[in-house]
């Protein structure tokens, strides 16, 4: 390999680094964010007090996966939770352990976004203010 070509290749590895640290930063998804969600754990959801939830222990009986996500989710909560779940492993483990026998799906991305919505309001904002209408 030639100079040029190692050079190219470092490029484009710098503009694929950037895009996707700018979609982390547009999705809330920070170093904070990160170590903030590693220290939930199973009692952090199950003792959660939901109000106006019926039944906050009863599962539908559907598996956590990825392709459930979005039932009642915006596109950029969904786009978070994605990116969220693939970084924090901790979590999508949480997540398979609750859901659907603790809690229902809906229920758990309640919860998690009320518990990091100091973190996440502003991304989230300014990603609102960006979008067209």
């Amino acid at each position: 390999m030639d100079l040029s070509s190692w050079l190219r290749g470092n490029i484009k590895k710098t503009r694929k680094s950037d895009s996707v640290k700018r979609q982390e930063e547009v999705l809330g998804v920070t170093d904070q964010l990160i170590d903030t969600v590693k220290s939930f754990s199973f009692h952090t959801f199950k003792n959660f007090p939901l109000q106006d939830d019926h039944g906050i222990n009863g599962g539908d009986n559907s598996q956590a996966t990825s392709t459930n996500i979005g039932k009642d989710l915006s596109e950029w909560q969904e786009r978070h939770a994605m990116l969220v779940l693939s970084k924090v492993k901790e979590l999508s483990q949480l997540r398979y352990r609750l859901c659907p026998g603790h809690l229902k799906e809906q229920q758990f991305w309640r919860i998690y976004f009320m518990l990091v919505k100091s973190y996440v309001a502003e991304s989230h904002v300014r990603q609102l203010d960006e979008s067209p209408n």
